[in-house]
This record gives C-alpha cells, sequence and structure tokens, in this order.
C-alpha cells in the first residue's frame, strides 16, 4: 500500500486537494508534500504550513522538511503573520526532527529570524516564569514527569532557536534568559545559554565565568574563546 502511494506521481493541483481535505488519508497527505516540487501562491503555502502543527508526527515531519527545502529557495511566502505563528509552533514540536528543521530555517534567513524574534523572546521569558512558578522544578528537581519533560523540551528548543538569530547579540532582555539558563540544573539548557552568550558581543563577565567554571565540558567549550586568560 505504501508503496503505491510512493509510486504516485502526484500533480500540482491533486496536491493541493489532497492537502484540502480533511478526510484524505495520512500517507496521502505526506506523500503529496513529498511530491510538492513548489508553491505557486500564498494560500496554498499557508495550506502546507497548516500541517505543520495539529496533525500527525509523519505529517508535520514531511512538511517541515518541505519547508526547510523551500526556505533555500525563496522566503518571501513566509513573512508573514500566518507563518509567525506556525514557525514559533514548530520549534517545539515534540518530534525533534521537525525542531531541528525549523531551527535550520532560522539559521539560515535573518529575515525569518526578524520575523519571530520578539515572540520568540517573550514566549521564552514566559515559559522560565512558569518553570519558577513550578514547585516540581524548586522542590523536586529529581522528580520525573510528563509535564516538567515538555517544558525543559520546550526551552531547550527554545534556546537553539535565540542561538541561531543575530539579534541576540545586543539584546538586554536575552541577558535575562542567558543568566537563567547558565545556572539551571539540567546540563544541556546550561549548554544552549552558553551558546547563546559566546554570541554576544559584550557578554557579562560573571556569566562567562559561571559557564567557564561548569562542570560539563560542553558547556565549558561553548566559551572557550570569549574568555580572556589575561584577567
Amino acid at each position: 500500500m505504501v508503496n503505491d502511494f510512493f509510486e504516485k506521481e502526484y500533480t500540482y493541483s491533486e496536491i493541493i486537494e489532497n492537502l484540502k481535505n480533511s478526510d484524505a488519508d495520512d500517507f496521502v497527505k505526506i506523500f503529496s508534500v513529498i511530491n510538492l516540487e513548489n508553491i505557486k501562491n500564498t494560500d496554498d503555502f499557508k495550506l502546507l504550513l497548516f500541517h505543520l502543527t495539529n496533525h500527525s508526527t509523519p505529517i508535520r515531519e514531511a512538511v517541515a522538511l518541505k519547508l526547510e527545502e523551500i526556505s533555500k529557495n525563496g522566503i518571501d511566502l513566509f513573512l508573514n503573520d500566518y507563518s509567525k505563528i506556525q514557525l514559533l509552533g514548530g520549534i517545539i514540536d515534540i518530534n525533534p526532527n521537525i525542531s531541528r528543521a525549523i531551527c535550520s530555517i532560522l539559521e539560515n534567513n535573518i529575515e525569518i529570524q526578524d520575523l519571530i524574534f520578539d515572540d520568540l523572546i517573550e514566549k521564552t521569558k514566559n515559559l522560565i516564569a512558569s518553570i519558577k512558578e513550578d514547585s516540581d522544578f524548586k522542590i523536586n528537581i529529581n522528580k520525573k514527569s510528563h509535564a516538567k519533560n515538555k517544558k525543559n523540551f520546550a526551552l531547550y528548543w527554545y534556546l537553539e532557536a535565540l542561538s541561531f538569530c543575530e539579534n541576540i547579540k545586543n539584546n538586554s532582555e536575552a541577558l535575562e534568559i542567558v543568566n537563567f539558563a547558565i545556572n539551571f540544573y539540567d546540563y544541556t539548557i546550561r549548554e544552549k545559554g552558553a551558546k547563546i552568550l559566546a554570541k554576544m558581543e559584550k557578554p557579562p563577565s560573571e556569566l562567562l565565568q559561571k559557564a567557564k567554571s561548569d562542570q560539563n565540558f560542553y558547556v565549558k567549550n561553548l566559551v572557550y574563546g570569549k574568555i580572556d586568560y589575561g584577567e
């Protein structure tokens, strides 16, 4: 059955109709996305973006990879509010392949970075505020829970996305975020905090020292080039 979908060549109009059809089989949508070679207009692009969230994982992943492919040929279709909303959702998808694909789009496109940067900063700050209020983080650091893991995962990918944004270099709000990340109990979060810190033009020496003294090699290594050993 899968081979039948894989071998079928969809026309552009068939692809769009398949994506519009809420009753279409997941495999039909997945292979429709795979067969999509270009986007002819804004409405069709928004239809593709619609499938980046609130659909099955295979569909979301196919769309994320297709968006990454499309972004290499031009980004005009990405520069709108709906795109911003969907990309922000994709950054913290539970499937890391999707998060990684969206971060790749950001890494290579400054205009898309600019589009989402303010909202990304705000969402990261709000998540940090939520973590600070969560007793599982304040009292039961070693306690495992789905809700706690979900927040950790979202923070990790928000920080990763921010690390690719050029505006982070001189953003004062970012220091609040980095300070929290550098002092976090999970080394993967500290690592992302150090990655942002290393990108800043004039990072605070106390934060650099904190990262330099981290027990985790990867955290230390990220700020290596920022350390003045003559101090």
